[in-house]
């Protein structure tokens, strides 16, 4: 590739990496501060802007193989459209099985067309366990970046959500791994593959041990969940049980959880879901009913283990709640289809506040979420 085309591609960049940040901290913000969003598994989130250089190298390369294919070359125009890197968010879980809670948390932002798959789950898995003998590796192993794991997405952000058009048009690779996937992954670029790139030609039992270090890794991932689910199986055999109630009970396990969501066609509706919407007149999402599950099942005390959803939502606390809500926000809640879910989880908080503070507290915190709400 030509200097006077690489300059162009990379003043190009430049002037776009202003909105490339902004979308990433918009990515950061939309995840870490939804209430739905499962934040037990989520341990860090951080984004990088690709690398000048490494950006050019990557297109030249891509430049060649569309040479000997016929294809046009990737110029200053169109290099957004075939770079889907540009932007990178990792979201680091600490354990194998939050990788699955995420993944489901995506899912139904992109059924809410908060945000669209391009591409993926795509799994990026080159780790492999020592062999037995005899047996061979799987086709389609990408051996490139010998221990390298990671799940990736392409992803834009879609109609529903709330940012600039201008960041809606721009693509973003969405990395899922663990913290040990992180930590073998940073050590390696450090001292083996930066090296490498440059030129370094490293012995090769330094490669052979990084290698192995991520096997020692990956059983460790493994080794970790065990114990985290056998002292999850602990506390919930010594946990005291809740007799179940004929109605909609707080303590009764009737929300889903982000694991047990049906993704089946033509579902039937819950019990929980049914009850929601005649107490609010309105549907609330699977992600909503994620939320109430997690902020009800936190409600494990002696006044409130008996209550049902429509005791929690009395009638009175309810007028109070869209009194409050019309006083701050100028309009009755529920009346905004794109805004509903966040009305009901508004309505809940204060519902559960008023139980357990009172109702000067609640009312006083419900104004407060109100205005942060309206002036955001």
């Amino acid at each position: 590739m030509k200097k006077r085309q690489k300059e162009a591609i990379l003043i190009a960049f430049l002037q776009e990496k202003v909105k490339y940040k902004r979308l990433a901290e918009y990515i950061v913000a939309l995840i870490q501060d939804d209430p739905s969003t499962p934040n037990e598994s989520l341990h860090t989130i951080i984004y990088r802007l690709k690398d000048e250089l490494r950006l050019i190298e990557k297109i030249s390369k891509l430049n060649i193989a569309r040479f000997d294919k016929g294809l046009p070359p990737i110029t200053k125009k169109n290099y957004q459209e075939f770079i889907g890197d540009l932007l990178g968010v990792r979201i680091i879980c600490l354990r194998l099985s939050d990788i699955g809670k995420i993944e489901t948390y995506l899912k139904l932002l992109c059924e809410e067309n908060i945000i669209h798959f391009i591409q993926g789950p795509d799994q990026k898995k080159s780790f492999i366990l020592p062999l037995a003998p005899g047996q061979s590796i799987e086709d389609g192993t990408d051996h490139q970046y010998t221990g390298y794991s990671s799940t990736h997405y392409q992803i834009q952000l879609a109609e529903n959500c709330d940012a600039p058009p201008e960041l809606k048009k721009l693509q973003v690779e969405l990395q899922l791994r663990t913290i040990l996937e992180e930590a073998w992954s940073e050590i390696d670029h450090k001292y083996r593959y930066v090296r490498s790139r440059s030129g370094i030609k490293l012995p090769e039992h330094i490669h052979a041990g990084f290698y192995n270090l991520s096997a020692y890794l990956q059983v460790a991932a493994h080794q970790a969940e065990y114990l985290c689910r056998s002292a999850e199986a602990d506390i919930s055999i010594k946990s005291p049980k809740v007799k179940g109630k004929a109605a909609i009970s707080l303590n009764a396990k009737v929300l889903p959880t982000a694991v047990e969501l049906d993704d089946t066609p033509g579902r039937s509706t819950s019990a929980i879901e049914v009850h929601l919407e005649e107490i609010f007149g309105v549907k609330v999402t699977r992600r909503t009913l994620i939320y109430f599950g997690k902020r009800l099942g936190e409600l494990n005390t002696e006044k409130t283990e008996s209550m049902t959803l429509q005791q929690l939502f009395k009638k009175n606390r309810l007028l109070e709640f869209k009194a409050i809500f019309q006083e701050i926000m100028s309009t009755s809640p529920f009346e905004n289809d794109k805004e509903h879910n966040i009305d009901a989880i508004n309505a809940l908080n204060f519902a559960i506040s008023y139980q357990q503070e009172g109702k000067r507290v609640a009312q006083e915190g419900l104004r407060f979420v109100l205005r942060w709400r309206k002036n955001h």
